[in-house]
């Protein structure tokens, strides 16, 4: 019984009902601009990240969220003042602003998610 449990519970949150483009909305065009936003209000020190790469938005489906899945790696700095080390996070994008995140999602480590870029922009001074 807890295997089933377990299996059904992974398929929900892989998304394996569909991707919605209704719900997903246009493709974000400025897609950049909506995770800079998300990193600058909820990250605690957003001008101390480290070592930031995102990958391009595709089309992808986490429980009940149907949207634009990116995935970002970046270093940050806790409320402590030290940094946490390498981290990925799962943002999902749908009507153009973050609808979902989490943190060290295993899609992160998976094609094609996983394939990250360099985005020095948004690295602290």
């Amino acid at each position: 019984m807890l295997k089933k449990l377990l299996v059904v519970g992974c398929l929900l949150l892989s998304g394996c009902a569909g991707f919605n483009p209704e719900a997903a909305g246009p493709f974000p065009e400025n897609w950049k601009e909506i995770v800079k936003s998300h990193i600058e209000r909820t990250y605690f020190d957003p001008y101390s990240l480290r070592s930031v790469s995102v990958s391009t938005p595709h089309e992808g489906v986490w429980g009940p969220w149907s949207g634009y899945r990116v995935c970002l790696e970046c270093n940050a700095k806790n409320r402590m003042g030290g940094y946490i080390g390498l981290n990925r996070q799962q943002i999902i994008i749908a009507q153009g602003s973050v609808i979902a995140a989490t943190d060290g999602h295993l899609i992160c480590n998976t094609p094609p998610y996983n394939n990250y870029t360099p985005w020095p922009e948004m690295e602290g001074k």
